[in-house]
């Protein structure tokens, strides 16, 4: 029923028919369809590849294909033919999340192939698998697939959900991490090794239940430091200590690693992100030093404007950011790559700001820094003729920064019908230098925050946000003003 040609076929005459409006200018998006999950993100012939979960023929989740681009600078993407379509008897209900690792100059890709058991889900199986690149575009899936299965799993871990193989290569072995839960739904990681990426074994629960996992854990990856470990994985069904349930939640959890028991000790854990929409983050090991991450900008609880509108597609990738070590603490920045691409349209230093309103009908990248102990409430308003906007606020009272899409057109709700209007806000300390650099793009905003935090929102407004207005209750002096386009 599915094929890689019917697949390339399709989006070749379906593309041109997708709806613009949404459409991002500079986040990558499907050419037509459906996306969730990054997969397979990694650097191959000095580019920067990106595999991700696809639905070519509607703009709602089917049977998973690879969707597959490239780029050279993190921000241009150039589409590439898919790379795998559910084809074979191990993975007809689906070509599940995984990941990418080169070998010998070629391209190995491990995926969960997806089997459910549409009468009875505890006959659902999902196994993990292999396909091959010469080039880095056309791939063989391995003869010998699957490589892990229901015979593979551990005692007392579930033989349904088993999914999501992250590679990395550590002294010659390679090692995977899966996602996985126990029989009695407590979220855990499991680890495999091999000599060679085909032949695997099993080695331990390197990353045992605890209730920050949830009921399972999906997208594990573990990025290694020199002497530092950091675990980067989304949970479903966490609850926190309001008792509040977050159905799907990413975390930056920072431990060691234990490499005699094969296992991850947490040390700190904190959300990766505090926006609405941020999910499923993978990285690739740079050779400078840190990790290049990228997530599905989406949510799995929210409603689908681009779906419901009939525009075709669905779903946006993060700018890429780097996770990194400096001066012993975990940052999340944008890359140089992609900060050299800005255009700096005006650069002001110490504005005096009470109320003001700026044009950034070419503008859409802003950055600011506000002076130790003058950090003062204000908010920032994005705003169309329509009196629509998304606004980032700074609340003294609270020391949070926020933000919120209240004020657009169509309103995201979840599935039980309460509005998703703030993101949780990030904690501000007012006795040190707060910086603050705005990615704004057609329907999505992404804010870093010291190069720590970071808050992911995607919006949908009747027309393009075209004024930053400034208001404050207190002159606040705005250093390092940039203004920028990309």
């Amino acid at each position: 029923m599915y094929s890689i040609e019917k697949a390339n076929q399709f989006i070749q005459d379906n593309k041109q028919a997708v709806n613009q409006q949404f459409y991002p200018n500079y986040h990558f998006a499907p050419p037509i369809g459906w996306v969730n999950d990054p997969n397979g993100v990694t650097i191959f012939n000095n580019e920067l590849h990106l595999f991700y979960q696809h639905y070519p023929y509607e703009a709602e989740h089917g049977r998973m294909h690879w969707g597959h681009a490239k780029s050279r600078d993190g921000l241009h993407w150039e589409h590439l033919p898919v790379a795998l379509a559910p084809d074979q008897s191990y993975d007809q209900g689906g070509v599940f999340s995984g990941s990418a690792i080169e070998k010998d100059g070629k391209l190995y890709v491990m995926y969960t192939g997806h089997l459910p058991d549409a009468t009875d889900n505890t006959k659902t199986r999902q196994n993990q698998n292999i396909a091959i690149s010469e080039d880095g575009i056309t791939f063989k899936k391995y003869k010998g697939n699957p490589v892990l299965a229901e015979k593979d799993v551990p005692k007392g871990s579930s033989i349904i959900d088993f999914r999501d193989p992250k590679i990395f290569e550590r002294e010659g072995i390679y090692y995977c991490v899966i996602g996985s839960k126990t029989v009695d739904d407590k979220g855990q990681v499991l680890l495999y090794c091999s000599n060679d990426l085909l032949t695997w074994e099993y080695v331990s629960v390197i990353f045992p239940y605890n209730h920050y996992l949830g009921t399972m854990v999906e997208c594990p990856d573990l990025l290694l430091f020199e002497d530092k470990a950091v675990f980067i994985l989304s949970a479903m069904d966490y609850v926190d200590e309001a008792g509040k349930t977050h159905s799907h939640i990413s975390w930056l959890i920072e431990g060691e690693m234990d490499w005699e028991k094969f296992e991850f000790q947490q040390s700190s854990i904190k959300e990766m992100d505090k926006g609405l929409d941020f999910y499923a983050p993978q990285t690739v090991k740079l050779v400078e030093g840190g990790y290049l991450a990228i997530a599905w900008m989406q949510n799995w609880q929210a409603n689908r404007p681009t779906y419901e509108l009939g525009h075709k597609w669905f779903g946006q990738m993060t700018l890429p950011r780097v996770i990194d070590y400096q001066k012993g603490q975990l940052q999340q920045k944008v890359p140089l790559e992609i900060m050299d691409l800005i255009d700096i349209k005006e650069e002001k230093d110490n504005v005096g700001v009470t109320n003001e309103e700026i044009s950034i009908e070419e503008i859409n990248y802003v950055a600011f820094k506000i002076a130790a102990n003058e950090v003062k409430s204000f908010e920032l308003f994005f705003t169309n003729e329509k009196n629509e906007f998304v606004q980032l606020r700074y609340l003294s009272e609270k020391q949070e920064l926020i933000c919120s899409r209240e004020n657009t057109a169509y309103q995201m709700k979840d599935e039980a019908g309460k509005p998703l209007d703030e993101s949780n806000g990030v904690s501000i300390d007012p006795s040190k230098e707060l910086f603050v650099q705005i990615f704004l793009d057609r329907s999505s905003i992404e804010v870093f925050i010291n190069e720590e935090e970071s808050i992911t929102n995607t919006f949908y407004v009747q027309s393009a946000l075209t004024a930053l207005q400034v208001g404050t209750e207190h002159k606040i002096t705005f250093e390092n003003v940039k203004l920028g386009k990309i």
